[in-house]
């Protein structure tokens, strides 16, 4: 990618923003992401007297100070208990490290900086000066209120008296803040996870964040390539990291400690039915549902059913130890009465407890995708997606912490440019060099290999002027397609039409828009309206499956998404194959939208050949961009 190609994407990020979004009640808030360090559980808390009353204590994270705020109270709403989805959000306001306590995360939007609007003087009984603009998304329907980090954040202590509590509490305060200050002589860098050890990148490498997609494969690359996907129209190559260094996926080691912790928990099980059959004078080792208790407790991710699933084995696990703890404290008196207990009560909650840890791994491998994030760095001039296991913090690390990485063999293309040691050493982040993450032959081959796959923008697309060489040698003009079905008809619409091919998302309704309009869609951010094709062509409707796709075109200069049933392939067609639309086609749709008839082996096989531009007309076409509008 050219050095003008690479400012350009820097300059279209500049143009929008993400916000980490939580929920208080049903009001939808947000920070930017880049305040954002890390979400964590609530952690174990110091009380502070006489503070604020919204501050809820002192935690300790990883050696550092950390104030906790409960943002509902910092809002004026009424204190809930805490749930198995609260969570702290650790927000950076210029060095300055707080915690915010919030009823749910839900996820990170996108957002154009045009959707932003200035807040009015006060919104839902919340203060201007929280807020640092409010964002309308799905035409209004969604608001999400953009929240300003040094006002949130702002803690005051009350001055109520000089007792040792409060003056114990202003320094371990402001300790916490002189731990984040930072000077000139830092290196900024953007730290993650990576299979149990902190990695980073200088920030100035970091172009943006995103969340996990799945990618289109790429055939004949080394494994470590997932594919690429296209992002606001240029090709993002996406490398797995686990793999590139050489380590199981996260998948797997996560599935690895539920079924190690599962066999040690049926193994409990079993102990516990041989001893209550026997009704023996000792008492059972119970031991085991400690442990799940323990675990399940540190269990955490970013995935609603993960923890859903993991809050189900919770209850299964606590009641299966409450009572325990109670035929426990029978046994010495009445063995039998303990044993029943065991048998009827204890057993069968332990039973279900194993037999979810079991279905836990399934849940694994489909939602762990919510935690992992896709760092986009430059890569010696080529943009690369990193697919990592968390995303922790953007960090200052003053220069006189990072030492030069030692000496090592075998390293297998990766790099590091140095290592930071922070908290005197307990706390080790090894400084990845972009540059060097991949060999130079196989940074290129990647690049040439994601072109070629690219399905639009791509310099090797061909049109109806370009040909391929046949197997004599001879020019052989062709036509490339991508063809898609409607019910048994197959369609091919010129790949030079087609930016990309998504998969179906949800679909919001827009009033008064054209009937074949099915409504508009999120895309990374971006609204796109969709026109139902079946609908267009005056087909039946039909229900979105699991092969539905969205087909994305430029239509008169508005993006625009087409519903087909399922996507077939990249096909290339020969001019000389390529039939005028006769007079009347049994279809029944309009000529117009008809370029021509494809056949394909020898005449079995017959595909329309479809002009997106002549799909709608002039009036149409104004009806959507006003649509998208809106």
């Amino acid at each position: 990618m050219s050095a003008i190609a690479m400012e350009s994407a820097h300059s279209d990020a500049q143009s929008e923003s993400q916000l980490v979004t939580f929920l208080l009640d049903d009001e939808e808030f947000g920070f930017d992401i880049m305040n954002v360090q890390e979400i964590i559980r609530v952690p174990k808390l110091a009380r502070v007297p006489k503070t604020a009353n919204y501050v809820e204590g002192i935690a300790n994270l990883r050696g550092a100070v950390l104030p906790i705020i409960d943002t509902r109270m910092r809002f004026g709403l009424d204190k809930i208990e805490e749930t198995d989805r609260t969570r702290v959000l650790v927000i950076d306001n210029n060095g300055v490290r707080t915690g915010l306590r919030v009823d749910r995360v839900k996820q990170v939007t996108r957002v154009s900086n045009g959707n932003v609007e200035a807040p009015p003087a006060i919104i839902k009984g919340i203060s201007a000066d929280f807020l640092s603009g409010v964002v309308k998304l799905d035409q209004g329907k969604r608001i999400v209120m953009a929240l300003n980090p040094a006002k949130v954040c702002q803690v005051n202590l009350r001055q109520a008296d000089n007792s040792d509590e409060q003056t114990t509490a202003k320094t371990a305060f402001a300790a916490s803040q002189e731990n984040g200050r930072h000077n000139d002589d830092v290196e900024q860098m953007v730290t993650f996870k990576l299979a149990r050890e902190e990695f980073a990148f200088r920030i100035e490498r970091v172009r943006e964040i995103l969340r996990v997609e799945e990618p289109k494969e790429v055939p004949d690359t080394p494994d470590y390539v997932l594919g690429v996907l296209t992002v606001r129209g240029k090709i993002l190559p996406i490398i797995d990291l686990r793999s590139l260094l050489r380590q199981e996926s996260l998948a797997n080691e996560l599935c690895a400690g539920v079924e190690r912790q599962s066999v040690a928990y049926r193994r409990g099980v079993e102990t516990l039915k041989t001893v209550a059959v026997a009704e023996a004078q000792a008492k059972p080792d119970t031991t085991f549902l400690e442990s799940a208790k323990q675990w399940l407790n540190q269990f955490s991710s970013s995935s609603e059913a993960l923890m859903e699933s993991v809050g189900k084995l919770r209850n299964f696990n606590d009641g299966a130890l409450r009572l325990s703890q109670a035929a426990l404290k029978l046994w010495a008196a009445d063995p039998a009465s303990a044993s029943q207990a065991l048998s009827q009560e204890v057993i069968p909650l332990a039973l279900q407890t194993a037999d979810g840890m079991d279905q836990l791994t399934d849940q694994i491998h489909k939602n762990i995708k919510e935690d992992q994030r896709i760092i986009v760095v430059d890569a010696g001039g080529i943009l690369l997606g990193l697919v990592v296991d968390h995303v922790n913090e953007v960090l200052n690390v003053g220069k006189n912490l990072i030492e030069p990485p030692p000496s090592m063999s075998g390293s297998a293309n990766v790099e590091l440019s140095g290592i930071a040691k922070l908290n005197d050493g307990a706390r080790l982040i090894m400084l990845l060099d972009s540059n060097k993450l991949l060999a130079d032959e196989t940074a290129q081959s990647l690049q040439q290999s994601a072109g070629d796959t690219q399905l639009a923008g791509s310099a090797n697309t061909l049109d109806m002027n370009q040909g391929t060489k046949s197997d004599d040698g001879r020019q052989t003009r062709e036509q490339q397609m991508v063809t898609f079905r409607l019910g048994d008809e197959e369609f091919g619409i010129p790949i030079s039409q087609i930016q990309e091919i998504d998969r179906h998302a949800q679909i919001t309704r827009v009033p008064r828009a054209p009937e074949f309009v099915d409504g508009v869609t999120n895309l990374r951010g971006e609204i796109i309206p969709v026109i139902d094709t079946r609908k267009r062509f005056g087909m039946p409707v039909k229900a979105a499956d699991d092969r539905t796709r969205i087909i994305i075109v430029d239509l008169a200069g508005t993006k625009t998404g087409l519903l087909v049933d399922s996507v077939s392939q990249v096909l290339n067609i020969a001019m000389k194959d390529i039939s005028p639309p006769p007079a009347a086609i049994e279809s029944g749709i309009d000529n117009e939208f008809i370029s021509g008839i494809g056949k394909v082996d020898q005449g079995k096989r017959m595909v329309v050949l479809l002009n997106v531009e002549k799909i709608l007309t002039h009036r149409e076409k104004e009806q959507l961009a006003q649509a998208a509008a809106n």
